[in-house]
């Protein structure tokens, strides 16, 4: 009699543990699914993301009536910007501009308040676009990219 309300205690108590476990294995999936999907919309690859951005960049952009522009940019990492302009042979002060910008909805370009043009952000380069905000071509296509010198 004892070994039958033993067996009969032991099979219940297996038959529960197996229910119990399918039970949370069902939960587990249906909980993971959705978060990998998450997780993979959340991350892209563009500039905005995956650079360094942030920092100081100079160099000397194109000038039609001076021997070029001394340019430095500093852009901050609360989306805020300087950028100081000397005119090389004309004005020895620097012009200095603030402002804040917004990204582009592919995360690659810098758009400035101001009415300024663009920018293209790169790996440790900014790189001036026209007023459309396409990148500048020709001979002096190298003179409108500027160089991170600070983070």
């Amino acid at each position: 009699m004892k070994k039958t309300i033993i067996n009969t205690l032991c099979i219940t108590l297996v038959f529960l543990i197996t229910s119990c476990n399918s039970g949370k294995k069902k939960e587990t999936q249906v909980i993971e699914e959705p978060q990998q999907e998450i997780e993979m919309e959340a991350t892209g690859d563009n500039s905005m993301t995956s650079l360094d951005w942030d920092g100081v960049y100079e160099g000397e952009l194109p000038c039609a009536d001076c021997e070029g522009i001394k340019t430095v940019v500093t852009i901050n990492s609360d989306k805020t910007y300087t950028i100081q302009e000397t005119y090389l042979g004309k004005e020895t002060t620097p012009i200095e501009t603030k402002g804040t910008f917004e990204w582009d909805d592919q995360g690659q370009k810098i758009i400035l308040s101001n009415d300024r043009n663009p920018f293209f952000v790169g790996e440790n380069t900014l790189t001036l676009l026209d007023s459309d905000g396409n990148k500048n071509t020709g001979e002096l296509e190298s003179f409108y990219v500027l160089r991170k010198v600070m983070d």
